[in-house]
């Protein structure tokens, strides 16, 4: 297909939407470009996946709440069994005895993103991590929620005063007209640096896929799809790693 198009091109009322979006919101912050739907659809084709098959997991614990074990072959409910423990025990590792309690939040961004990465591995479907929108989103909901823990776990008055004095000692806070914008710029650069990483990473992985796809036959491009589920792992789990050390260093009390 051509660069920009994809199966969503051809659902009715597509072209409209993007005509509201330009009408709207006139053109691209960054770019100063066009503005495109395929991200918005893009997400709201995994939203419905990822809604499809955790009412399949509720409906088979419901079913099984004795045993509560998952079946030895793959399926819906031991893929989430597998990826949430997984998770759960990196998320250990990091942050420490209440990590269950931020499983739901990084668990959900790292089943969409995990998913978002996927569907660019089907041919004829974009994946919405390769726009900066999906990703910022992502990315800003992560800055909001580890500030909410760190305030939440410290208070207001102290979490600021550690991001003003990270020391800790006393004649730390000679220091806070230096450290305090160090910090600032610091948790500012974080949700840039998470939104780039996943859109530029995803985005090359996209555009090798679809030059081999297009200039091969269908056999070869295979170990290149492998490796681009591959890296749509990795990136997924890397931004749920980052979010958890971020949230690790939010609800730190130690210096």
């Amino acid at each position: 297909m051509p660069h920009g198009v994809s199966w969503f091109t051809f659902l009715p009322g597509f072209k409209e939407l993007e005509a509201f979006l330009n009408e709207t919101f006139g053109k691209s912050l960054i770019a100063k470009n066009q503005l495109f739907a395929q991200h918005i659809v893009g997400a709201i084709l995994v939203f419905i996946i990822i809604i499809v098959m955790a009412l399949i997991t509720r409906s088979f614990l419901m079913r099984n709440r004795e045993n509560l074990i998952g079946d030895s072959r793959f399926s819906v409910p031991s893929f989430f069994d597998a990826l949430f423990e997984m998770l759960l025990n990196q998320m250990r590792s990091i942050i420490g005895h209440n990590a269950e309690e931020h499983l739901p939040f990084v668990g959900t961004i790292i089943v969409f993103i995990l998913f978002s990465n996927l569907l660019g591995l089907i041919p004829g479907f974009l994946p919405p991590t390769n726009n900066l929108n999906t990703t910022a989103a992502c990315a800003i909901s992560v800055f909001f929620y580890y500030h909410y823990i760190g305030i939440k776990k410290q208070g207001l008055i102290n979490y600021f005063k550690h991001m003003a004095n990270p020391i800790g000692e006393w004649w730390g806070y000679f220091l806070v007209w230096l450290m305090f914008p160090i910090e600032l710029i610091g948790h500012l650069a974080r949700p840039l640096s998470l939104s780039l990483r996943l859109m530029g990473n995803m985005t090359g992985d996209h555009a090798v896929l679809a030059i081999f796809l297009g200039l091969t036959l269908f056999i070869i491009p295979l170990p290149f799809m492998l490796l681009g589920m591959i890296v749509a792992l990795i990136q997924a789990f890397i931004f749920a790693i980052l979010t958890c050390v971020y949230i690790a260093l939010a609800q730190a009390h130690e210096e």
